[in-house]
Parts: structure tokens; sequence; C-alpha cells
């Protein structure tokens, strides 16, 4: 535990300083926005490792491909066996599960679980903080050695996975390392860490995330992805004809 949170260097508040107050938070949130929105297509393999107390660690692999100027992206499982063909399609603020076994589709929400992980269907879309929320509190922060603006934000409308998040914005980097997601009552319902980020042509991609489930202790998801990619890829992957294709 104590190694991954070195890692991504996102644990244990240090001291704290008071926001300066000519400072754009909305700006700030849509620089996060910004840089880590990919212009093209983008495409990764995904392990996704969600770990319960008394129980194994559920190990699942899949492909990740996203277009996010088009508010796309498709998840195909690849592991365990008895996962293999599902796949996740989101088109707009629309997501659908395909179920190769029955050969059917279901509609899901953002705000449900991937997988009965601590990962929810809406961390695999592109970022939009500026958009969805107001800036309701700052401050300024240290995150182990790392300087951040800590951005209390509500969402704007009642369709966001998550109704308040505290975030944790890197000051030199204007990049995400840590989200507190509460709920509309207020209750800390999760604590995501962001991490081990990558460049890819000026665009940062964060190949390390952790999701805590604050109601159920010991509940952790990590999110490992590799060999990301810019290349394009066809329109016939953001289609539900594909994912029929890719289980016959």
């Amino acid at each position: 535990m104590k190694r991954f949170l070195m890692i991504l260097a996102t644990a244990g508040l240090l001291g704290a300083a008071a926001a300066a107050d000519d400072v754009d938070f909305h700006a700030i949130l849509a620089k996060v926005d910004e840089q880590t929105n990919f212009k093209g297509d983008a495409s990764a393999k995904v392990t996704i490792q969600s770990k319960k107390p008394g129980e194994d660690d559920n190990i699942m692999q899949a492909q990740y491909f996203r277009r996010d100027a088009a508010n796309k992206f498709m998840i195909l499982m690849l592991k365990p066996e008895v996962n293999k063909g599902q796949g996740y399609l989101k088109i707009d603020s629309n997501i659908i599960f395909y179920d190769p076994e029955s050969r059917k589709f279901s509609k899901l929400t953002g705000s449900g679980n991937f997988q009965d992980s601590n990962a929810k269907n809406s961390d695999f879309q592109a970022s939009s903080l500026a958009q969805d929320y107001d800036v309701v509190e700052t401050s300024r922060e240290k995150l182990l050695a790392k300087d951040t603006w800590v951005i209390t934000v509500k969402a704007k409308t009642n369709d966001i996975t998550y109704p308040k998040r505290k975030v944790w914005v890197e000051v030199s980097t204007n990049l995400l390392l840590k989200s507190e997601d509460y709920s509309l009552s207020d209750r800390l319902m999760r604590t995501s860490l962001y991490g081990k980020y990558v460049n890819i042509d000026g665009k940062f991609l964060a190949t390390r995330m952790r999701f805590e489930d604050n109601l159920k202790k010991g509940e952790v998801t990590d999110l490992i992805l590799e060999n990301p990619s810019l290349a394009p890829l066809p329109d016939a992957v953001f289609t539900q004809a594909y994912l029929e294709k890719v289980n016959n």
C-alpha cells in the first residue's frame, strides 16, 4: 500500500497554505481536461486488479479504445475467459454493455461499477471537470513533496457520477493527482489516486490509477495501462456491430 502511494505521490497531507485570490481555478480544471484529452484516437491495454477482504484477487484484462473528440470509448474484455468478448461502448451520454453469451445489449450508467470493481464506467471517459463542475472552495497544500491546489467542486447537473469532489491538482503541471468523491449527502464514497503520467505527443495519460472504497474497508481496485497508442482507429470500432463481429 505505502509503496503504491509513493509511486503515485498521492498520499498524506504535509501542510497547507491559503490559495491565491487571483487564481482562476476554473481555468485550472479546464487545463486538467485539455492536457489529458486526446484530439485524435487513443488505445491501451488495461489490467484491472480488484481486491476484497477474504477473497482472491480478481484480475482482468481489456483492450481500451478512446475517441475523445466524439465522446466515445470502447472496452473489450480479454481475460478471464468467462468475461472474454464482453464489451462496453459509450457514444455521447449513452453506455451499453454487450454479453456475447446471450448476444444481448443492455444500457448502463456512468455511475455503475465496472465489472464489480471500485472503478466506475465513467472513469474510462474523457475528463470533463470544467464542464461538469462549479468551484466552491479552494486551498493550497502539500501532497508528499508535491505542491498542489485543492479544489472542491459541485456538479452542475444531476447526471454526474459524483455530485461533489475534492481534487488535488499539481501546481507545476496542472495534472490531477487525487480525488475524494462524495455523495449528495456529503458522504465520502471513494478516494481516487492518479499517477505515473506518460507524455504522448504533448498529452498526458495516467497509467496508474487506484480506487479505494471508503464505505467498505479494504476494497481497492488498481488500473494499469500499458502500450498506449495514438494510432488512428477505424470508425467501425465504436459500433455495436464491432462487438458482435469480434465475438463471431
